[in-house]
């Protein structure tokens, strides 16, 4: 599946994970390798991709999200979650 990649946003994986940055690539390898799929450099950057455009395409048709005081109150809500 092809994601446009057209965005102005450009940013090195050091930016976008952070502190988090190795617990992250680490959670997606283990994503990659429960759902049986290859480990190459290219395939793990591509399953990054596609999961973050399904995150950003499930906020873009929350109708509770108004503004960042909504998106706040979603993060805080899954962050005290048990």
């Amino acid at each position: 599946m092809a994601i446009p990649t057209d965005s102005n946003v450009e940013m090195t994986w050091q930016v976008f994970g952070g502190a988090s940055g190795d617990l992250l690539i680490v959670a997606l390898k283990q994503r990659c390798h429960n759902d049986h799929v290859e480990m190459g450099k290219d395939t793990v950057a591509e399953q990054f991709r596609l999961h973050l455009h399904r995150g950003i395409g499930y906020l873009a048709v929350d109708l509770n999200i108004k503004d960042i005081k909504d998106f706040i109150k979603i993060t805080a809500a899954d962050l005290s979650a048990p």
